[in-house]
């Protein structure tokens, strides 16, 4: 008789190694930082439990980087062998057949298959937040807040996640426009599980939506106390405070924030703290504030990403600095883009439906082309969620075309542009 978790059949050699897969799923919701540390030790004492290893090849495609794709390829031909080899479960096959698809990079197929493994196990929140982060890279916010909706009576209280559940559904609610039902959710959360990193950034992003500037910065410090042990998400926390700062003209607070946290976590190489720091610093510049040299330190890693086809979303951020110092790898970037963009993979297919632009867009703003950067604008805007990534996330590009506006006395484009944002925040 296969062991259970969540009420889920899955295959491991003692009920010890089924409750340490639990707390790690439970780590990687609350965003703590050993949750590869605690995988490694269960795959490491007890093979056989193939939901631990597909947990870990998941985590290497959430990296959104070459070297650990490669990683997670592996790990899914492994599983795959085994899983036919073995008496795997329905749910342990049908989780392979998702990693298997998402190695592929047929990333609407795998959130088909996410979505068949959903019906059948209702309460498999790993599926959940694994579809919850494919559809937030689609762009697609609706199906990312319905994916959870429809979930959520399972996820009563005695499940140990349903708390994460309620953040994740605060954040798909924000991002469709729901913002009182948002706070709402996020709210509950906090209430039940004030270290949930990710409920706190649903509520964050309502406070930005609404221009609540100084509320969204005591919010996030009345959290911080309860972070420690978390992984790099709550330096996008930090990003949003900046972020705060800047929308009330407080440029010095911002920039300590870039040159305290931001800025440093891109040490660690991860593509959110590029996007938070790249986007950060040319936020500031939009708003006049000098940043000197700071573009140099980004620019070295971004140079390692040239050739990096694993989110586009992360590719054009990391063009960003290469533009900043007019670094020579711009053209290896702009080259790779191309053939992203002629390749059979969905985030192919979102290359050529926009990243390709997106990317010249931001070549052309860096020139100083008001004109034709405005023209590739308008050309994109309703096409850049195809990105993914936040509302807030994807501002940034018209942040830049506005400021390009102004600079070159555009003020009736200002003007539109202005109108047309005040009330998509309403």
């Amino acid at each position: 008789m296969p062991f259970h978790l969540y009420g889920l059949p899955l295959s491991a050699s003692h009920s010890g190694s089924v409750a340490e897969l639990g707390l790690a799923v439970e780590a990687y919701l609350g965003a703590r930082a050993d949750v590869s540390t605690r995988l490694q030790g269960i795959t490491s004492r007890d093979p056989r439990n193939l939901m631990a290893r597909c947990m870990m090849a998941y985590l290497c495609k959430l990296a959104g980087d070459p070297v650990n794709a490669r990683k997670a390829e592996v790990a899914a031909r492994m599983l795959a062998g085994d899983v036919s080899a073995t008496s795997a479960t329905p749910w342990e096959q049908a989780h392979a057949a998702a990693l298997g698809l998402w190695v592929s990079g047929e990333l609407d197929r795998t959130m088909d298959q996410f979505e068949a493994v959903l019906k059948r196990y209702p309460t498999d929140v790993l599926s959940l937040r694994m579809l919850h982060y494919l559809y937030f890279y689609a762009g697609d916010a609706r199906r990312m807040r319905d994916s959870v909706a429809r979930k959520l009576r399972y996820y009563n209280a005695e499940h140990p996640c349903s708390a994460f559940v309620r953040g994740m559904l605060a954040f798909g609610l924000e991002e469709a426009g729901s913002y009182r039902a948002a706070e709402k959710f996020a709210s509950d959360a906090i209430d039940e599980n004030p270290a949930d990193l990710w409920a706190a950034h649903a509520m964050v992003h309502v406070l930005e939506m609404e221009g609540r500037h100084q509320e969204g910065v005591t919010w996030i410090d009345s959290l911080r106390r309860h972070w420690h042990g978390t992984n790099n998400f709550r330096y996008h926390l930090d990003w949003h405070q900046a972020l705060f700062h800047l929308a009330a003209d407080q440029t010095g607070e911002a920039l300590a924030l870039y040159d305290e946290v931001i800025g440093p976590s891109v040490a660690d190489d991860f593509y959110l703290d590029m996007a938070n720091a790249a986007s950060l610093l040319l936020r500031l510049q939009a708003s006049g504030c000098p940043v000197g040299d700071r573009w140099l330190s980004l620019a070295a890693l971004a140079e390692r990403h040239v050739e990096d086809a694993e989110l586009v979303f992360a590719s054009l951020h990391y063009l960003m600095p290469l533009l900043a110092v007019g670094s020579d790898s711009t053209r290896s970037l702009l080259a790779r883009m191309q053939r992203w963009a002629e390749s059979a993979t969905t985030q192919g297919e979102v290359a050529a439906h926009v990243g390709r632009e997106a990317a010249r867009f931001l070549v052309v703003a860096s020139e100083g082309d008001a004109t034709n950067a405005l023209a590739i604008f308008e050309a994109i805007r309703y096409r850049l969620f195809r990105i993914g990534g936040s509302r807030a996330q994807r501002e940034l590009f018209g942040i830049l075309a506005r400021d390009l506006a102004l600079r070159h006395g555009q003020v009736d484009w200002v003007q539109d542009f202005d109108a047309a944002r005040a009330v998509a925040r309403v």
